[in-house]
């Protein structure tokens, strides 16, 4: 297994039928001794990224209620908004 992943972002133009799907590479991912990712995206150089799994029930419930919020605020705002991509 290597030591890094491809991150692509994924871009889905148009309506069925005929709706488009494209992979675009978007950074790497890099695996840590630890087992977490280190995440390096191309559009945000200066930037990395940690994904890692909680470390206790209260990383876990804060970490719920942070993904929970940002989830609803992502969904309230797409409904609201055509993205042009």
């Amino acid at each position: 297994m290597s030591d890094y992943k491809i991150v692509y972002l994924i871009v889905e133009r148009g309506v069925e039928p005929n709706r488009q799907t494209f992979w675009r590479t978007a950074g790497v991912a890099y695996l840590c001794r630890d087992g977490s990712l280190n995440l390096k995206l191309d559009f945000h150089p200066g930037l990395i990224f940690n994904i890692r799994d909680p470390k206790s029930n209260g990383e876990r419930e804060e970490a719920n209620g942070v993904a929970q919020t940002v989830t609803r605020d992502v969904v309230r705002e797409v409904a609201n908004d055509d993205i042009p991509f």
